[in-house]
């Protein structure tokens, strides 16, 4: 019976993997994750602790999103790893428009070229910083 109450733990972890990958399956991540995954390490701007909606799943409080002159970064924090590796999106991929949500909520609304069917959901008041880094870097292109 001993051996039993260490299988707890290890049960509680292999369900929590599959919960993650069913998120990650649901929400596009990983759909976006054969299309835009890093080649490098990110350097640039990074932004902890933030929340976004990527199609029917909301990452609240805790995604990474990062910006450099090539493109966008998103990450999600350690716990929820499994099935969401770190995303990379040149700036020539994204689209960005303004959308109105319930309550008169304004959000920015991405899509991303090599995955239509996906769309980034993030506050306006909490992406100002990734529009204007976004807008430098395709300032610097003559876009």
């Amino acid at each position: 019976m001993a051996g039993f109450g260490a299988l707890i733990p290890l049960g509680f972890v292999a369900f929590w993997v599959v919960v993650c990958h069913i998120v990650s399956l649901g929400s596009g991540w990983w759909a976006l994750s054969r299309a835009y995954r890093p080649a490098a390490p990110f350097a640039g701007k990074w932004r902890r602790g933030r929340s976004f909606r990527l199609n029917s799943a909301n990452y609240n409080g805790c995604a990474t999103l990062g910006t450099n002159a090539d493109g966008l970064y998103l990450g999600v924090f350690f716990p929820f790893r499994p099935g969401h590796p770190p995303l990379f999106i040149p700036w020539a991929d994204v689209s960005a428009q303004v959308v109105k949500g319930w309550f008169g909520f304004t959000y920015l609304e991405f899509t991303f070229a090599r995955v239509p069917g996906v769309r980034l959901r993030i506050l306006e008041r909490q992406c100002r910083d990734l529009v204007a880094d976004a807008n430098r870097a395709w300032a610097d292109r003559g876009e």
